[in-house]
């Protein structure tokens, strides 16, 4: 069992056998989890996600206020307002707010959902 690889049990990657500690920061010994070894500022994938959402917002926004529809202007005022609050809850490593995104942005949310680093980022102990 010793040569064996080790599969975390919290982020399920592989280790080798001689890991002491996963990227995610379980400590495969006291079973628990500690610092990371590697502190990974923001994801490419959490920016790609906002480089995406931010245009297609405005664009939105843009819309509504040439039609004038006040309804829609409200609407994506509230939404955009949402959306804005739980990407910096997300930058926070609110796990809970990566999957509220997922949800509420599908399927421009799947880039966050399908996303291990994205995953990873959010695990990290500060």
């Amino acid at each position: 069992m010793e040569n064996e690889a080790k599969k975390c049990p919290r982020c399920k990657l592989i280790n080798p056998p001689s890991a002491q500690r996963c990227d995610c920061g379980y400590d495969f010994d006291k079973k628990t989890v500690e610092e990371v070894y590697f502190k990974q500022r923001l994801p490419k994938d959490i920016r790609t996600y906002i480089y995406i959402i931010v245009p297609l917002n405005l664009l939105g926004l843009i819309g509504a206020i040439a039609e004038g529809n006040l309804i829609r202007i409200i609407g994506l005022a509230i939404w955009s307002v949402v959306v804005y609050w739980l990407y910096f809850k997300l930058v926070e490593k609110k796990n809970w707010a990566r999957i509220a995104l997922i949800i509420l942005t599908f399927p421009i949310g799947l880039l966050l959902g399908l996303s291990r680093e994205a995953k990873l980022y959010c695990m990290q102990k500060d």
